[in-house]
């Protein structure tokens, strides 16, 4: 009976082990500018996000909208050429008001995936 717990244990250890570079593989989100929850004192110009992994163009964007839930991008987001990491979209001169970005990006292993937050122009 201990030798069955054993390898059950073993085996749990091995699924574990084998599991995280797989649950880990997607692109997650590291930092963005403007930080979330942030208020400024003055609009960006840009929204951009930082990921753990270079980022697929084609599959990605990021929106901006107001509290009324206007769109307030109209460009599409770019990859950093320098850091394929990094995704970009300027934005036009904002009001004062709360403003959410949303993002879905796709990583190298092609999973897609999405988040959002909110930062505040004073």
């Amino acid at each position: 009976m201990k030798a069955l717990f054993n390898v059950m244990g073993a085996a749990a250890v091995l699924a574990t082990v084998l599991a995280s570079p797989i649950a880990s593989a997607h692109a997650t989100l590291k930092s963005s500018d403007p930080q979330a929850g942030t208020t400024l004192a003055a609009a960006p110009k840009q929204v951009a996000l930082t990921f753990n992994e270079k980022i697929e163009e084609a599959f990605s964007s990021i929106t901006l909208t107001d509290a009324a839930g206007n769109a307030a991008t109209t460009g599409k987001a770019k990859v950093d050429s320098a850091n394929p990491a990094i995704v970009r979209v300027d934005i036009p001169a904002l009001q004062s008001g709360t403003y959410t970005v949303k993002w879905a990006v796709a990583g190298h292993d092609g999973h897609r995936r999405t988040g959002n937050f909110v930062f505040t122009v004073k």
